[in-house]
């Protein structure tokens, strides 16, 4: 049972959070998302709590690994946006999505952008000098 709750939290649930974001970046992306990537340009704190609700929800509703999954996406990125030095390697992979937001969809892992290929190991800025 352990390695259920384990490859559900590690595994599945960064492919989903993949597909999540990916799906927002979508036209018309989502207002609220907008107001994400302009928040990160003006230094402005956005805490994620509207996902507390939903992860309630999912774990009344029995959906353990789901409820896990949106509460470590939620830590991972806040953790990300207000300490990125404790999570460098993923720090840097959400900031290159915050500056060029066609790739590094994924939060908690960067294995899914891989495999979707949708991966930059560079800022734009960098792009240029290569």
């Amino acid at each position: 049972m352990i390695l259920y709750y384990v490859f559900g939290l590690f595994v599945v649930a960064p492919f989903v959070e993949w597909g999540i974001h990916y799906s927002i970046h979508m036209p018309p992306p989502l207002v609220y998302h907008q107001n994400h990537h302009l928040a990160y340009y003006k230094k402005t704190p956005i805490y994620e709590i509207w996902v507390i609700p939903i992860i309630y929800l999912l774990f009344m509703l029995g959906c353990y690994i789901a409820a896990l999954g949106f509460a470590k996406y939620t830590l991972v990125h806040n953790i990300i946006h207000y300490f990125p030095n404790s999570l460098p390697k993923l720090t840097r992979h959400h900031q290159i999505h915050h500056e060029n937001p066609k790739v590094n969809f994924a939060v908690s892992a960067t294995f899914p952008d891989i495999f979707f290929n949708t991966r930059s190991k560079y800022f734009p800025s960098e792009l240029k000098k290569i």
